[in-house]
Protein backbone atom coordinates (compact mmCIF):
# COMPACT_ATOMS: atom_id res chain seq x y z
CA UNK A 1 0.00 0.00 0.00
CA UNK A 2 1.88 3.25 -1.14
CA UNK A 3 0.40 6.13 1.32
CA UNK A 4 2.12 9.77 0.50
CA UNK A 5 0.25 13.39 1.67
CA UNK A 6 -3.15 12.77 0.58
CA UNK A 7 -3.05 10.18 -1.38
CA UNK A 8 -3.78 6.65 -0.13
CA UNK A 9 -3.96 3.75 -2.42
CA UNK A 10 -3.70 0.24 -2.87
CA UNK A 11 -3.08 -0.95 -5.87
CA UNK A 12 -3.61 -4.76 -4.55
CA UNK A 13 -7.12 -4.13 -3.09
CA UNK A 14 -8.21 -1.97 -5.74
CA UNK A 15 -7.47 -4.57 -8.48
CA UNK A 16 -9.01 -7.73 -6.55
CA UNK A 17 -11.91 -5.45 -6.19
CA UNK A 18 -12.12 -5.17 -9.83
CA UNK A 19 -11.46 -8.66 -10.44
CA UNK A 20 -14.66 -10.58 -10.80
CA UNK A 21 -16.09 -12.79 -8.19
CA UNK A 22 -16.06 -15.97 -10.44
CA UNK A 23 -12.20 -15.64 -11.35
CA UNK A 24 -11.13 -14.36 -8.07
CA UNK A 25 -9.06 -17.50 -7.37
CA UNK A 26 -5.51 -17.51 -5.79
CA UNK A 27 -3.46 -18.17 -9.24
CA UNK A 28 -5.67 -14.49 -11.04
CA UNK A 29 -4.46 -12.65 -7.68
CA UNK A 30 -1.05 -13.26 -8.19
CA UNK A 31 -1.61 -12.74 -12.02
CA UNK A 32 -3.10 -9.63 -10.94
CA UNK A 33 -0.61 -8.53 -8.15
CA UNK A 34 1.86 -8.92 -11.46
CA UNK A 35 0.28 -6.91 -13.42
CA UNK A 36 -0.13 -4.25 -10.95
CA UNK A 37 2.86 -4.06 -9.64
CA UNK A 38 4.82 -2.04 -12.50
CA UNK A 39 2.16 0.92 -11.91
CA UNK A 40 2.97 0.30 -7.95
CA UNK A 41 6.79 0.95 -8.92
CA UNK A 42 6.10 4.15 -11.14
CA UNK A 43 4.29 5.79 -8.29
CA UNK A 44 6.82 5.15 -5.81
CA UNK A 45 9.60 6.47 -8.63
CA UNK A 46 7.26 9.60 -9.08
CA UNK A 47 7.01 10.09 -5.07
CA UNK A 48 10.48 10.18 -4.39
CA UNK A 49 11.41 12.51 -7.61
CA UNK A 50 8.19 14.76 -6.14
CA UNK A 51 10.36 14.68 -2.13
CA UNK A 52 13.50 15.32 -3.94
CA UNK A 53 12.08 18.38 -5.21
CA UNK A 54 10.44 19.59 -2.90
CA UNK A 55 13.92 19.33 -1.28
CA UNK A 56 15.53 21.35 -3.64
CA UNK A 57 12.89 24.23 -3.25
CA UNK A 58 13.25 24.62 0.39
CA UNK A 59 17.34 25.50 0.01
CA UNK A 60 17.97 29.03 -0.47
CA UNK A 61 20.79 31.37 -0.54
CA UNK A 62 20.89 31.50 3.12
CA UNK A 63 23.73 30.20 4.70
CA UNK A 64 21.41 27.84 7.25
CA UNK A 65 20.28 26.59 4.46
CA UNK A 66 22.97 25.59 2.33
CA UNK A 67 24.98 24.57 5.35
CA UNK A 68 21.71 21.96 5.88
CA UNK A 69 22.38 20.55 2.13
CA UNK A 70 25.76 20.04 2.56
CA UNK A 71 25.49 18.66 6.32
CA UNK A 72 22.78 16.28 4.52
CA UNK A 73 24.56 15.23 1.19
CA UNK A 74 28.51 14.97 3.25
CA UNK A 75 28.56 14.71 7.03
CA UNK A 76 24.77 13.75 7.97
CA UNK A 77 25.13 12.34 11.71
CA UNK A 78 28.06 14.69 12.97
CA UNK A 79 26.41 17.68 10.93
CA UNK A 80 30.48 19.16 10.84
CA UNK A 81 30.46 21.25 7.71
CA UNK A 82 30.21 24.76 8.26
CA UNK A 83 29.97 28.10 6.16
CA UNK A 84 31.86 31.16 7.50
CA UNK A 85 32.45 34.38 6.18
CA UNK A 86 35.74 35.13 4.37
CA UNK A 87 38.56 36.70 6.08
CA UNK A 88 39.59 39.54 3.94
CA UNK A 89 43.24 41.21 4.40
CA UNK A 90 44.64 44.26 3.19
CA UNK A 91 47.36 43.17 0.45
CA UNK A 92 51.13 43.88 1.68
CA UNK A 93 53.91 43.60 -0.32
CA UNK A 94 57.29 42.35 -0.05
CA UNK A 95 59.29 43.68 -2.61
CA UNK A 96 58.64 45.99 -5.81
CA UNK A 97 58.37 44.43 -9.08
CA UNK A 98 61.57 46.99 -10.41
CA UNK A 99 63.92 46.33 -7.33
CA UNK A 100 63.72 42.68 -8.25
CA UNK A 101 65.27 42.26 -4.83
CA UNK A 102 62.80 39.14 -3.09
CA UNK A 103 63.19 39.53 0.71
CA UNK A 104 63.71 36.53 2.97
CA UNK A 105 60.53 36.02 5.25
CA UNK A 106 62.04 34.03 7.69
CA UNK A 107 65.35 32.57 9.01
CA UNK A 108 65.38 28.93 8.90
CA UNK A 109 66.25 28.69 12.76
CA UNK A 110 63.32 30.59 13.53
CA UNK A 111 61.29 27.71 13.11
CA UNK A 112 58.37 29.86 12.35
CA UNK A 113 57.20 30.54 8.72
CA UNK A 114 55.07 33.77 7.81
CA UNK A 115 52.05 32.38 6.05
CA UNK A 116 51.00 34.58 3.14
CA UNK A 117 47.36 35.06 2.33
CA UNK A 118 46.39 33.50 -0.93
CA UNK A 119 43.91 35.73 -3.89
CA UNK A 120 40.66 35.02 -2.11
CA UNK A 121 42.09 36.56 1.37
CA UNK A 122 44.07 39.18 -0.20
CA UNK A 123 43.75 40.38 -3.49
CA UNK A 124 41.50 42.24 -6.48
CA UNK A 125 38.43 39.54 -5.77
CA UNK A 126 38.48 38.47 -2.11
CA UNK A 127 36.03 35.54 -1.40
CA UNK A 128 32.06 36.31 0.18
CA UNK A 129 32.04 33.29 1.87
CA UNK A 130 34.37 30.20 3.05
CA UNK A 131 33.13 26.18 3.26
CA UNK A 132 34.91 24.50 5.86
CA UNK A 133 34.90 21.19 5.61
CA UNK A 134 36.72 18.59 8.23
CA UNK A 135 39.77 16.52 6.81
CA UNK A 136 37.99 13.50 7.77
CA UNK A 137 34.84 13.54 5.26
CA UNK A 138 35.54 12.40 1.90
CA UNK A 139 33.97 14.01 -1.50
CA UNK A 140 34.25 15.09 -4.53
CA UNK A 141 35.06 18.96 -4.93
CA UNK A 142 33.68 19.38 -8.38
CA UNK A 143 30.65 17.83 -7.16
CA UNK A 144 30.20 19.73 -4.00
CA UNK A 145 31.30 22.96 -5.91
CA UNK A 146 28.65 22.22 -8.48
CA UNK A 147 25.87 22.04 -5.33
CA UNK A 148 26.83 25.28 -3.83
CA UNK A 149 26.63 26.75 -7.52
CA UNK A 150 23.41 25.58 -7.85
CA UNK A 151 22.07 27.51 -4.60
CA UNK A 152 23.99 30.59 -4.04
CA UNK A 153 23.63 34.17 -4.96
CA UNK A 154 24.76 34.88 -8.07
CA UNK A 155 28.20 36.50 -8.41
CA UNK A 156 29.34 35.40 -4.73
CA UNK A 157 32.63 34.14 -4.50
CA UNK A 158 33.77 31.22 -2.49
CA UNK A 159 36.69 28.95 -1.30
CA UNK A 160 36.24 25.09 0.18
CA UNK A 161 38.98 24.55 2.82
CA UNK A 162 39.73 21.83 4.83
CA UNK A 163 39.58 22.04 8.66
Amino acid sequence: MAQYNNYNIDFYKQARRELHQAIRLPKFIVLIKALVFPLIYLLNAFFNYRNAKIYQLTITPQVCYLQRMLNDSYDLIQRRIRIDDAVWHLPFFLYQEEELKPQGLYQETENKPVYLYNDGEAGESPNDFVVLVPSDITFSDAEMRGKIDSFKLFGTTYTIQRV
